[in-house]
């Protein structure tokens, strides 16, 4: 919560809204020096609202707009340009330079899905809420009217925590493979197939990882910083 408060005071000043008779006194303690003053008056202020809830309260409520939205864009091009570049290269014979689209489908595993996904999706709701979840997308790509800094906040932790949670629930899952694998070693010459689906799981964790990576910094772009 105290954390939130300091943003609160850096936005303040940011958008020339000081309280005048506490910006004086930051003046006072900073001896004139306009840029020590923000700080001292960042302190004054984050110490103002701690004793006055009333005040606390009205300031958190205080609503973040996102400036442009340009970025939303971006980021769809990122992904698609992501995505084709991944199709590529898992498409491409590099020996004849033809493609065959047919070979993506062996990097599709339903099975590896949701063991990654629905954990994933799960722990964020867990850890934060399901509003907060149902938040994410609209958040990040800058559709959201009105947003506090606590709600945007609280999105921004359910996106890192599903993104970290989908990386662990990879690994997890290709160790899993793996020993099952170790365990059928009397049949090394048929372990290829069952090993490329142990690596499955773990592709599928970087992958959500990234983009809830994404959407993490773009709402902590739009409405936090």
């Amino acid at each position: 919560m105290t954390e939130e408060l300091y943003l609160v005071a850096y936005k303040d000043i940011e958008q020339k809204e000081i309280d005048e008779s506490l910006w004086l006194k930051a003046m006072s303690h900073a001896g004139g020096d306009k840029t020590r003053a923000k700080w001292v008056y960042i302190e004054l202020r984050v110490d103002q609202m701690l004793r006055d809830p009333s005040l606390r309260h009205s300031t958190s409520r205080k609503v973040s707009k996102p400036t442009h939205q340009s970025g939303a864009y971006m980021m769809w091009i990122s992904v698609l340009f992501f995505l084709a570049i991944i199709t590529t290269v898992v498409s491409l014979d590099f020996e004849s330079f033809t493609f065959d689209f047919t070979k993506g489908f062996k990097f599709l595993d339903l099975p590896s899905l949701l063991g990654v996904l629905p954990v994933a999706v799960l722990f964020g709701i867990s850890a934060t809420s399901w509003r907060s979840f149902g938040r994410c997308w609209t958040y990040s790509l800058g559709g959201a009217k009105q947003v506090t800094i606590s709600g945007a906040s609280s999105v921004a932790r359910c996106l890192k925590v599903m993104g970290d949670v989908s990386m662990i629930m990879g690994i997890i899952g290709t160790f899993i493979g793996v020993i099952m694998i170790l365990q059928k070693m009397h049949s090394i010459l048929n372990i290829g197939q069952p090993l490329s689906y142990a690596v499955i799981p773990l592709a599928y964790g970087v992958l959500f990882k990234l983009l809830t990576y994404v959407a993490e910094q773009r709402v902590r772009n739009l409405y936090l910083n």
